[in-house]
């Protein structure tokens, strides 16, 4: 098989987790090519000829990156068209992109993607069923965690306090807010991490400091996409809250994902998409309100032996977010759509093709 990844420039979360990664190592471990084309804003497959394109079997886009345009041309010419999905489309008035998606009609082109490609990828069953009601042929494909890379190496840095940490993108201020009041409340040593000096980020380390600088309460500044796992060696539990709404069941469970990979306790807000993970005293410790969540980190707090238990178990129920596990998943879906499309064009051995012909 020989697929075209459409994949930002610069990429985060999504785009590591969903594009580079499983199609880097889908490549050295399967007998698939894969482009990684690089671009700013849109997905330009315009760069490539006709003979160029109709080369692929596939182009997948991830669904911030797509013109509607490319996607008819590349079906016009027999190629197999996937996009990616890895939250709900309609953002809700609370968040902090709603004005920017109301401005650019996103929710509308985003419906239009859904309409417009062969097959849709997607991280959660629950978010599958969203889509299903648009596109019928619909995979879900789980985030994974590669402990090949660098930033997956384990083992906690050795220090004094016992730390509860936050890990978290810059769209969590209602989630974070849960957290208000529980670091004066227990006296648990809270650090923040990905800090860089943003408004956001300030108004996290307001909350979770308990109003400004102290000695039970230090950031961590941020780190690149392939470093940041290694936050995770600087904490002893992982806070992990979320407000409970249809947009944030929509989620991934992938801070469950990630904590579980490094055998990290976590205190987690008992909503969906958690609740596809947790087991509350057994692999994690749940907490849906204030005061449950001071009584979470009570009773964790300095308690290392129970704080490993949880992480182990945790470590335990997440090995299928492995991604030799995912990846056969994913390999048997592209290879069933390969031989569904009858595309029997590409018969080179697995690699991996740095190309940014299509960078701005």
């Amino acid at each position: 098989m020989n697929i075209l990844v459409i994949i930002p420039k610069t990429f985060a979360g999504c785009g590591f987790y969903r594009m580079y990664q499983p199609h880097n190592h889908l490549a050295k471990n399967y007998d698939v090519k894969v482009t990684l084309a690089s671009s700013f804003m849109k997905s330009r497959i315009s760069a490539y000829t006709d003979d160029e394109l109709r080369a692929f079997d596939f182009v997948i886009w991830h669904k911030t990156l797509f013109d509607l345009k490319d996607i008819k041309r590349a079906k016009d010419l027999g190629v197999v068209t996937i996009a990616d999905f890895d939250d709900y489309w309609a953002v809700p008035r609370e968040h902090s992109l709603y004005k920017q998606y109301n401005s650019e009609g996103q929710v509308s082109k985003l419906h239009k993607l859904l309409l417009a490609v062969d097959y849709v990828t997607c991280t959660t069953a629950d978010l599958a069923d969203e889509i299903y009601k648009v596109n019928q042929n619909v995979q879900v494909l789980p985030n994974a965690y590669d402990l090949g890379y660098d930033g997956w190496k384990r083992g906690r840095v050795k220090e004094d306090p016992f730390v509860f940490g936050y890990l978290g993108g810059p769209c969590h201020v209602r989630d974070v807010g849960l957290l208000r009041g529980v670091r004066d409340a227990t006296g648990a040593h809270f650090r923040l991490f990905g800090w860089n000096g943003t408004d956001i980020y300030n108004h996290y380390a307001d909350i979770l400091s308990g109003g400004g600088p102290n000695d039970d309460f230090s950031l961590f500044r941020g780190a690149d996409i392939w470093n940041y796992p290694q936050f995770y060696n600087y904490m002893d539990v992982s806070l992990v809250p979320l407000e409970d709404s249809k947009f944030n069941g929509l989620k991934s469970e992938l801070k469950l994902v990630e904590a579980g990979a490094f055998k990290k306790a976590v205190i987690v807000s008992p909503v969906k998409p958690y609740t596809n993970v947790i087991r509350s005293g057994k692999n994690c410790l749940t907490a849906g309100s204030k005061a449950e969540w001071i009584g979470a980190v009570k009773k964790l707090k300095g308690n290392s032996s129970l704080a490993q238990d949880l992480g182990e178990q945790l470590h335990r129920d997440t090995l299928r977010y492995d991604i030799n596990s995912v990846n056969k998943t994913r390999y048997k879906f592209y290879k069933d759509v390969h031989k569904k499309h009858n595309s029997n064009r590409s018969a080179e051995p697995g690699r991996v093709v740095r190309f940014d012909k299509l960078a701005v």
